[in-house]
């Protein structure tokens, strides 16, 4: 198929899924599961594939810390740390390496899409976060001995290991807004793109690292660097250094594809310790099928990480020839499935397959960096001595601190540069040859994506048809003429069973407030005698004769004694005896009829449900049943009871006594009388505001509301030939694309 032919197709393809996107929903989804290109991205693609004098486009894919910045440095800045290695696919910002006269760099920076993107997929990761974590918190409630505080604190240390396990781009997508929260950066300060220059490599170093390096300035806000260096190991070359796979990054991940489009060559990197994992054989299928990469190189990386243990021999090449057997096999073994899910490109894998271990590159970056520093060898520290000490103590003959060339000889063919660099070479000498048959390996690529998609979109339409017919109309009609005929018989059935249960919940709910009110009542009253007491006073009288006047001259007799009861009270106690009667009283009148209103819901549900089940039979769905009894249950709205407590008013003093205490006590016992009678009537009025809130009939707006249902989908299957005939317009409109 012709450029011409491919782009127009892809045009038209374009149109008809905006145009239609509206009617089969699932054409939205085609778009994005078959990578749809633009057309203008295409066109590029194909443009600068057209250009015989391009540079050579070498691709570098790999998921995160596969070790491809530290292979970079090794191959094009001989081990300086120039590109800093990513700890997530957010810290990883898409890197393009060409020739240029001057060492100079182009940051660009997140638009505002991209930026609400991460945002949101930030708070869809803090969302399925209080998710696992409530759900372990379940798992795990009851646990004896475990105090809450830590239980919380492990819930959600396991949810936040799930989500990194099974969620990794939405973990990257927290860490990294926060970062960007957190560096206070304003894009409409910063611009579209920041523009550096520097003197020499080790400058720019620095001045990416503001960019790029996960503690950098403004490597929140970082998405791609595009750097320029006069460096020779870059003429002819681009060199395109991936954020890792399933970059989080919509946008990002569009460009990353745009720019592999236009590889010659794919540099997969994959760690020997994890070599080719399930990630690696996607993105392999991925670039292979839809981007029609064909020349790809398989770099066994950080390779000095697994040369340690008992199985490894003493000899250091017996070693890493047996683990280059071991990659190879292993390899053989993924490629050969790769090849049955993907026959259409199945020749690369096969070619893979074909060449054995020499289809793999073994590599260490690290080893490299020692080799170039190794007069520093007293210095190093960190990552660097570790894995020279673990060198030494594996292989004693091959690594010595006093033996600078057995020592450098050694790193060197773990480091494996040559062989990196000859595939580049080798790919220079067979340029020609090489876009040549890449630009047919696009075009065929992009033309086995656009078949593919065109038959998956016809199978849609064609599931759709089948879901629009005649019959479905016809059983429509069938229900609602089988509706009508029951809708008399269904009427007075519910409607009776619920005169029912609404007299017994009404006459339940009047005996049950009543009850309230007299237990209340008699424990008010017993509070109130509480308060109540009795005090006894003596008072003396003068008797009467002239004896008795003697007596009280001469020794205080004379004198008759009596002693008097008083009644006392505590008013304050007596007041709160009645406050806590009216409190105690409204609230348990509330809970009492919040439990017989709840008892009639339950009751007045499973009656007519059971109604409906047995009255409608088959004729209808008892889900439609359930969700319209449930409706005109929660419609129904019970009113508060209304209750206001009478004033009592109490004197400062502490204890009342005679005449003021039997007034006070009168006071008291009014307000408590009062008080029930007010009760009593609140009672009967919420019973009958009750009566008046639950509905004389529910099977008017019971059928009413699942008739209304029906109708519509009447209107929906009398639109069907409508819609049948849009649907074949869409399909032929497909078969003419084919």
């Amino acid at each position: 198929m012709s450029a011409e032919i491919l782009l127009d197709r892809q045009q038209k393809l374009l149109n008809w899924l905006d145009a239609n996107a509206d009617v089969l929903n699932g054409a939205v989804g085609a778009q994005a599961q078959w990578q749809i290109d633009t057309v203008d991205g295409l066109k590029e693609a194909l443009l600068r594939l057209d250009d015989e004098h391009r540079l050579l486009d070498i691709g570098i894919v790999g998921r995160v810390k596969a070790g491809k910045s530290t292979l970079l440095n090794a191959l094009v800045f001989n081990g300086e740390s120039v590109l800093p290695q990513a700890a997530t696919p957010m810290t990883a910002a898409l890197t393009t390496l060409t020739y240029g006269e001057t060492f100079k760099a182009t940051a660009r920076f997140y638009s505002k899409a991209d930026l609400a993107n991460i945002e949101h997929a930030a708070e869809a990761y803090e969302e399925r976060l209080a998710a696992l974590t409530a759900e372990e918190l379940r798992r795990t409630e009851g646990r004896a001995g475990v105090d809450p505080a830590r239980r919380r604190e492990l819930a959600e240390r396991s949810a936040r290991r799930s989500l990194a396990t099974n969620q990794p781009s939405l973990q990257a997508s927290h860490e990294q807004w926060e970062k960007i929260t957190a560096s206070g950066l304003s894009l409409a300060k910063l611009g579209e793109e920041a523009q550096l220059s520097a003197a020499d490599l080790q400058e720019l170093a620095v001045l990416l690292g503001g960019y790029v390096a996960a503690e950098g300035r403004y490597m929140p806000v970082t998405k791609s660097v595009d750097i320029q260096m006069p460096m020779e190991s870059l003429r002819g070359l681009r060199i395109i250094d991936t954020p890792g796979l399933n970059d989080p990054v919509a946008s990002r991940e569009a460009r990353t594809h745009d720019l592999l489009k236009c590889c010659d060559v794919v540099f997969v990197v994959s760690p020997a310790a994890q070599f080719m994992s399930q990630e690696d054989l996607d993105v392999m299928a991925r670039i292979t099928a839809s981007e029609g990469i064909r020349e790809l190189v398989l770099v066994a990386s950080q390779v000095d990480n697994t040369l340690h243990g008992s199985e490894m021999q003493a000899s250091l090449h017996a070693s890493l020839a047996g683990l280059r057997r071991e990659l190879a096999g292993h390899a053989r073994k993924v490629l050969d499935g790769l090849k049955a899910s993907n026959p259409e490109v199945g020749d690369v894998f096969q070619g893979l397959v074909d060449k054995g271990e020499d289809a793999i590159i073994h590599s260490s970056g690290m080893c490299h960096s020692m080799s170039v520093e190794f007069a520093n060898v007293a210095d190093w520290e960190g990552g660097r001595l570790n894995a020279w000490d673990n060198l030494k103590e594996t292989y004693p003959d091959y690594f010595k601190d006093d033996n600078v060339g057995l020592s450098r000889t050694n790193l060197d063919q773990l480091a494996n540069m040559d062989g990196l660099h000859k595939v580049v070479e080798q790919t220079r000498l067979v340029k020609a040859k090489v876009l040549a048959a890449r630009r047919q390996d696009l075009l065929d690529a992009k033309h086995r994506k656009q078949v593919e998609l065109l038959r998956d979109l016809r199978r849609q339409l064609s599931l759709r048809r089948s879901d629009i017919g005649e019959a479905g109309l016809t059983d429509l009609k069938k229900k609602k003429r089988a509706l009508e005929r029951l809708k008399l018989e269904l009427t007075i059935a519910l409607d009776d069973s619920l005169k029912t249960i609404k007299t017994k919940f009404v006459n339940g709910l009047r005996t049950s407030m009543k009850q309230v009110i007299d237990a209340a009542y008699d424990t008010a009253g017993a509070d109130v005698h509480r308060t109540v007491g009795n005090v006894t006073t003596t008072r003396r009288e003068a008797s009467d004769g002239a004896f008795n006047w003697v007596a009280r001259k001469l020794w205080d007799g004379g004198y008759r004694e009596y002693k008097d009861e008083h009644c006392t009270v505590l008013p304050a106690a007596a007041k709160a005896a009645v406050s806590g009667f009216a409190n105690g009283l409204r609230t348990d009148l509330d809970s009492r009829a919040g439990e017989q209103q709840d008892r009639f819901a339950t009751e007045l549900f499973a009656d007519l449900l059971a109604l409906a089940r047995d009255k409608l039979d088959d004729e209808l769905d008892i889900e439609a049943v359930y969700a319209s009894l449930k409706s005109i249950i929660n419609s129904v709205e019970f009113p508060a009871v209304a209750l206001r407590a009478p004033i009592v008013k109490s004197p400062s003093t502490a204890k009342l006594k005679g005449a003021a205490a039997e007034a006070f006590l009168e006071q008291v016992k009014d307000a408590v009388e009062t008080l029930r009678e007010a009760a009593d009537a609140a009672a009967i009025e919420h019973v009958e505001s009750v009566k008046k809130a639950i509905p004389r009939s529910v099977a008017g707006d019971f059928i009413g509301h699942v008739q209304a249902q029906f109708d519509a989908l009447q209107v929906l299957m009398e639109d069907a030939e409508r819609t049948r005939a849009t649907l074949a317009r869409m399909d032929a409109e497909l078969e003419a694309m084919q």
